[in-house]
Formats: C-alpha cells, structure tokens, sequence
C-alpha cells in the first residue's frame, strides 16, 4: 500500500481501496471479535469482582461487529466495481522547478525528480469504490431487506398477471450497482424472474440498462453459470423477449466465471444451448 500512502500525502482527497489488504483486513476484525467473544464466554467475572474490563471488553466485542458489517460492505463494492482505468494510481509529482533562468539541473535549488514508489499490490487491484460513498443503504442488512422486499412484489405481480411495479423499477435503476442489493435480488428471482424482468421492461433502454449493470454486478457475488443462462434465455424467449435477453447476457459486466459460462453457449441456438 505504499502508492496508497504517497498518493494521499500528495492529495488530500484521495481516496481508494486495495481489496486484498482490506480482506485481509476484515478477517483479522472477525478473528478478534471471535477471540473475544470466546474468552469472555469462558471467563465469566468471580463473585465479588468488579466486572468494568469485561463490560469494556464486550464493547470491543460490539464495535468490532459493527465494523466488521461495514468494512465487508466496502470489500463488496471494491471487488464488484474495479477501477476502470486499470487502477488508482499515484498521482504525479509536481514538476520539478527551473533553476535561474536556464534549462534546470540538479544544482542551484533545484529539486530531483520524486523517486519512484514501489507498488506492493497489482495496479489492477486498486480502485476508489467503496471508499466513499456506500450508496443508499447504510448496511448489508438494509441492502438485502429491500432487494427481498422489491422481488417479492415483483413475484406477487407476476403471480396476479400484472406488470412490474413502478417501485421496482425505480430501486433498480437506483440500486443497480449496488452488490448487496443486487446478489439479494436476483437470488430471490432466479432466472425465470429475471426473464419476466426483461420482458417486463418493454424495450425501454433505461430499464434494460438497469437490469444489465445489476445482473453484471450480481455475477460477482451469486451464482449466474450455464445453467442459469440456459433457463434465463429460454424463459424469455417464451415472453418473446429473447433477443432482449440475449442483448441483456451480452453487454451485462459479468464476472469472469459468468463470461466464461456465457462464452460456452450458443445465443443463436434455442434456450442458448452449450457450445
């Protein structure tokens, strides 16, 4: 993490994440809040003792939970969403400054080039989300409450011929590139609910826009394979939107196990069959 570090130093805004630092970070909060909560479990204050370091102790115990819940949350968002540009890398040094009126040198005040920084980490591994804003849900907890909440409505409309609530729409665009939100809800729907997400969206670009980024975002924490691509496509070329599907499959940023699960069928052949 040292280009971390002289990243900051040169920017005070700054700000990003190494996800495997932070796994590695995560764990050692779990391990501690386990390792605690064993030993107090196990050492119950004697009679007569006053019990001040334990309760100081199990509020250890509580905030560590508390982080815990946090730090995994950034850790989703980190993995989901890499840094495009191939990561955050150090900002430059300021140039070097000209001494008198001449060329510059090393000599007469002039300031040597800044060395250059070691990267302990892949470039690849380094993006700025989930260092900041963590979207609309404060927890994990809120995030798959209101996935759960928003396929089970869409389920309850299906199940009653109707089309997909506005309400539903309007999270899914809000929320898709939210991990939390998006493993909950297309665990809850499965392939066949997806389907009749898709041709619930009528061709609307926006609203397909939205289940792309969000099935994309999904495939790095829930099991989107052949399998499910196969019922997906077959469901929704029932719905008579296959093509919708395929489009959906195809520029979603899938994870690369579902790339490679998508790459293995053929998207012209009926219910997507394998290669």
């Amino acid at each position: 993490m040292t280009d971390m570090r002289a990243a900051a130093r040169r920017d005070p805004d700054f700000r990003a994440i190494d996800p495997p630092a932070l796994d590695h970070l995560v764990r050692q909060v779990q391990d501690a809040r386990s390792a605690i909560a064993g030993w107090l479990a196990g050492h119950r204050p004697p009679p007569g003792v006053a019990a001040t370091g334990y309760r100081e102790a199990e509020e250890v115990a509580v905030w560590l939970t508390t982080q815990f819940g946090m730090l995994s949350r950034r850790y989703s968002f980190a993995i989901t969403h890499p840094d495009p540009a191939g990561g955050v890398g150090t900002p430059p040094a300021a140039p070097a400054p000209r001494s008198g009126g001449g060329s510059g040198g090393t000599g007469g005040g002039g300031h040597a080039p800044a060395p250059h920084v070691p990267r302990l980490s892949p470039v690849h591994a380094v993006t700025p989300h989930g260092a900041g804003d963590l979207g609309n849900f404060p927890t994990r907890e809120d995030a798959l409450k209101a996935a759960r909440g928003d396929a089970g409505a869409l389920l309850t409309a299906l199940e009653k011929g109707e089309g997909v609530p506005a309400d539903v729409w309007a999270h899914l665009k809000a929320d898709a590139g939210d991990p939390d939100y998006a493993e909950a809800l297309y665990e809850q729907l499965g392939p066949s609910g997806v389907a009749a997400l898709v041709a619930g969206a009528g061709g609307d670009q926006g609203r397909l826009a939205a289940i792309r980024e969000s099935l994309g975002v999904a495939s790095h924490h829930t099991t989107i394979d052949a399998a499910w691509m196969r019922t997906f496509l077959a469901d929704a070329r029932r719905d008579g939107a296959g093509s919708a599907a395929v489009a959906v499959l195809t520029g979603a940023p899938l994870s690369a196990k579902s790339k490679a699960a998508l790459a293995k069928l053929d998207l012209g052949a009926p219910a997507g069959t394998v290669r």
